[in-house]
């Protein structure tokens, strides 16, 4: 019998983040929820920002927040201080859920 499966959104580490890439080369990456591009300067502040707010991770998916858009399935939120995305159970049979391999 199969089980559930843990579905968790990925998140960065800011303070790694500002350390590991060049700016403004690196800076690309970051996006407006309806899409647009942030120019590097903008993503540069937004980083500061949440490193201001005391926000180790910020989330990588729209879809992840606290509150978390997936509460009604068990999600309890994101964690900014370091522990990103607690995820949620998702049945087996669910579509796109990963398959056991066969025996």
């Amino acid at each position: 019998m199969e089980t559930a499966w843990t579905k968790r959104s990925m998140c960065m580490n800011v303070e790694g983040f500002l350390r590991n890439n060049n700016y403004p080369k690196d800076f690309d990456v970051f996006q407006q929820d309806d899409g647009t591009p942030l120019t590097p300067e903008e993503a540069l502040t937004f980083l500061h920002m949440e490193k201001a707010k005391g926000n180790k991770v910020i989330p990588c998916s729209g879809d992840c927040g606290n509150p978390c858009k997936n509460a009604d399935k068990g999600c309890t939120g994101f964690d900014y201080s370091g522990g990103g995305c607690p995820g949620y159970k998702v049945p087996p049979e669910t579509p796109n859920a990963p398959q056991s391999p066969a025996a």
